[in-house]
């Protein structure tokens, strides 16, 4: 099928010109928004207390518990909760609360070989990782080069039961600095800069403006949602919202434990699993101790740190699975015990950990060198199966597939998607891309990728 592929200005007009119905209506993305509710309350602090060791809690153990400024109780409250992800959609970055990059065969296509089945461009364009719900596409695509009398960036609604069709566009005048999420009717996007960061909810029925929360602190990435809540991490604070009301629910600030030997703790990554964050942070790249990291199981029910421990390199992934909290490193990978911080198992990488690089689904975590994709034993660690091939973005499950971009031969240009089976690790397919793919997400149906120009491709089994 042709790509839809037009110019620059042809994209801006686009942006800026009329809208399609669907996604449930219609909205005019450059007027103003009918409705704006105001920013959440200002945090209030209560006394807190907070139970911080390395050592193990056992059920039932009375917690010892001590005064600590690390953990913030605000007004709001919201369950922080690992739902289950309903099939077919993919609502935030690595798919689920537990950041598992893991989905079932109703999410994409699992026969091959796959097929082009279509492809939106914004040629020029940054665009941003896309989410889905049970019906439409979500990305943001933003113009680094356009002038200050044009909007910067847009939120896409894609229908792709018509061939990736813009249902909506909600324009604005400013970058996007993180990839949206689908959540309680709204879809939710960071905006920079960086250190002055806000979060605007956008109707998904129709692309109107329905709030906007301001986010203290320089932005870390990794906006997430998690049952009731959602979670606006800056690089110091897990902040945690009430996603139905935006009010302060409680946040962790890793710098201020109590037993800090030395400030600068950078947040890095985080997931959830069974109502406790898990938190990895690292040091800003060029601190002399930028070779150190930390993991904390941060419980809101005890209001603090359930536990700590030190990692030998800043944290690049967290994901929750199997019973197991997984943490990625820039040299290798560990298993932590999530009730106790207990650490099961350590194994070291062949070359530096990709940080974006973790899967886990079924009892095997995958992750991915320059070199290398490797699969382990989730329980133990060991290795199950290596294959020679360097990742290049993430790596996701669909069923019993992954699905990741990358080299075979890191000496070579060319750039393959490929098709694995999780249990053997023997390649299943594999496809010659001419475009610069750097990550793929599964929904509705479909195999989804967005290059650094741009494009976002639909796969589908032929």
């Amino acid at each position: 099928m042709p790509r839809d592929t037009f110019s620059r200005r042809g994209w801006l007009a686009a942006l800026v010109g009329g809208v399609t119905a669907g996604c449930g209506g219609r909205a005019d993305g450059g007027a103003p928004a009918t409705t704006t509710a105001p920013p959440p309350a200002t945090p209030t602090t209560r006394p807190t207390t907070t139970a911080a060791s390395t050592a193990s809690v056992d059920e039932g153990e009375e917690r010892t518990t001590a005064a600590d400024a690390s953990f913030e109780q605000g007004p709001g409250t919201c369950a922080l909760e690992a739902d289950p992800i309903p099939d077919g959609t993919w609502p935030m970055a690595h798919h689920d609360p537990a950041g598992s990059n893991a989905s079932p065969a109703a999410n994409g296509p699992t026969g091959f070989p796959l097929n082009e089945r279509w492809t939106m461009s914004a040629v020029e364009a940054q665009v941003t990782f896309p989410v889905a719900d049970d019906s439409f596409v979500y990305l943001v695509a933003a113009d680094p080069d356009s002038g200050p009398s044009v909007p910067t960036a847009a939120v896409l609604c894609h229908d792709p039961r018509r061939n990736g069709e813009i249902q909506w566009r909600h324009t604005t005048e400013t970058v996007p600095i993180g990839p949206p999420v689908a959540a309680g009717g709204m879809v939710y996007v960071p905006f920079g800069p960086r250190e002055n960061a806000r979060v605007v909810a956008i109707d998904r029925e129709n692309g109107e403006l329905r709030n906007e929360y301001t986010l203290p602190g320089r932005f870390a990435g990794g906006l997430a949602t998690a049952g009731t809540s959602l979670v606006m991490p800056s690089e110091d604070t897990y902040r945690v919202v009430d996603a139905r009301t935006g009010e302060h629910c409680w946040s962790f600030a890793p710098n201020e434990v109590s037993e800090n030997d030395r400030p600068g703790r950078t947040i890095r990554a985080a997931a959830v699993g069974d109502g406790v964050a898990y938190v990895g942070t690292g040091y800003p790249d060029g601190d002399p101790t930028t070779g150190v990291g930390h993991l904390y199981a941060v419980d809101p029910a005890i209001l603090g740190v359930r536990w700590h421990v030190p990692m030998n390199g800043p944290v690049g992934r967290v994901a929750v699975g199997d019973g197991v909290v997984v943490a990625t490193t820039g040299n290798g990978v560990a298993g932590f015990d999530p009730r106790t911080g207990e650490a099961l198992w350590t194994a070291s990488a062949d070359a530096s950990v990709r940080p974006a690089t973790l899967a886990v689904s079924d009892g095997t975590a995958v992750y991915g060198t320059r070199r290398t994709l490797h699969a382990l034993d989730v329980e133990t660690g060991t290795e199950r199966w290596s294959l020679p091939f360097g990742v290049r973005g993430d790596v996701i499950f669909v069923d019993d597939v992954l699905f990741a971009v990358g080299r075979s031969d890191p000496t070579s240009q060319r750039i393959l998607l490929v098709a694995v089976d999780a249990e053997s690790g023997q390649p299943r397919w594999q496809q010659e891309l001419y475009d610069p793919i750097v990550d793929v997400m599964a929904a509705n149906g479909y195999l989804y990728a967005i290059t650094t120009d741009g494009r976002l491709f639909a796969f589908t089994s032929v």
